[in-house]
């Protein structure tokens, strides 16, 4: 009996010291599926999470992601008054739903590089233009170049730029394709050939006009039937594509903490009034967001012309009119 109780003495040191250094994982969170509880129907025994509190609100889930458009450090809405466009129709049958999406390129990554100007404005927005304009499916050759405007602004220093000098390129010059002006977000120092120069002259754009900032929502909605995206900049905060109630990377009502100083470039393609946002193609990447998407809420557009709102993201919008 003395050698049994020996036994089991020496077992259960060996079991401590093995399970002591057996490598724990903190970072997985393992479900407890153990029905014995001590007080199975206590309420407070582990109580749910509060749905509407953020677990983490000061955790930025894109600090890893390059941006590249300038801030203003908040979220006052710039225009320039004497280059808004003439009085937009807005017609009184505007669908619930509308997307340009099927026009786009394919979602791509600015990667470390602050060229999100670029990417909204010439290998987005020029792209689906020429796409719309053609029909012809995409490659190479028709896909335009973020790299052709971008390297002529910055000069070999990769920092971030502005949308109407990007607009002004594509007005006065126009835009290369990848093909022949490939992308690399390790530099920006190579500058256009005359050829290259010659090959985007026949891609240029014929103006470009800022949205004033009022009725901004049915002016978009409006646009977007007319199969014109809109080029906006926005203050991003923590919030930023985080996911809402209908399970959509978002960006909804929240007072803004304007401590980031970081604004970002990006194309409004679509909306839904059952999602109450508008449907916008980032940079970051196809394993960003919704397959590369962001939803905004229609309250970030509504709220550009509002003084003292506590969700003010929209710095700017714009819009160009093909050649």
């Amino acid at each position: 009996m003395k050698k049994i109780i020996l036994l089991i003495s020496i077992l259960i040191v060996i079991l401590f010291i093995s399970c002591e250094n057996e490598p724990v994982d903190i970072g997985t969170y393992v479900e407890n599926t153990d029905n014995d509880t001590e007080n199975p129907d206590d309420p407070n025994e582990n109580p749910d999470p509060d749905p509407d509190i953020d677990p983490d609100p000061d955790l930025d889930p894109n600090e890893d992601y390059y941006t590249g458009g300038i801030c203003i450090g908040s979220g006052d809405y710039l225009v320039n008054p004497n280059n808004v466009p003439d009085e937009i129709i807005i017609p009184q049958d505007l669908p619930e739903f509308y997307d340009l999406s099927e026009f786009l390129p394919p979602v791509m990554s600015q990667g470390q590089q602050g060229s999100c100007v670029s990417w909204a404005v010439t290998y987005y927005m020029k792209s689906m233009q020429e796409n719309i304009e053609t029909g012809i499916p995409f490659n190479d050759i028709n896909i335009m170049s973020p790299a052709y405007t971008y390297n002529q602004i910055t000069l070999g220093n990769c920092v971030g730029t502005q949308v109407e000098a990007t607009l002004s390129i594509l007005k006065n010059k126009g835009a290369c394709s990848m093909d022949s002006f490939p992308y690399t977000e390790t530099t920006c120092v190579e500058q256009p050939t005359q050829e290259q120069d010659d090959e985007a002259f026949q891609n240029r754009i014929s103006d470009f006009k800022n949205l004033s900032g009022e009725n901004m929502t049915l002016e978009m909605k409006a646009l977007l039937n007319e199969q014109k995206p809109i080029i906006i900049t926005a203050y991003l905060s923590s919030q930023f594509g985080r996911e809402d109630d209908f399970g959509l990377s978002a960006y909804r009502e929240h007072v803004v903490d304007y401590s980031l100083d970081r604004c970002h470039a990006m194309l409004v393609v679509g909306y839904s009034d059952e999602y109450n946002a508008f449907k916008i193609v980032n940079s970051w990447g196809e394993n960003w967001g919704d397959n590369g998407f962001v939803w905004f809420d229609y309250k970030a557009f509504d709220n550009a012309s509002v003084q003292n709102a506590a969700f003010k993201v929209i710095n700017q919008a714009f819009i160009a009119y093909d050649l």
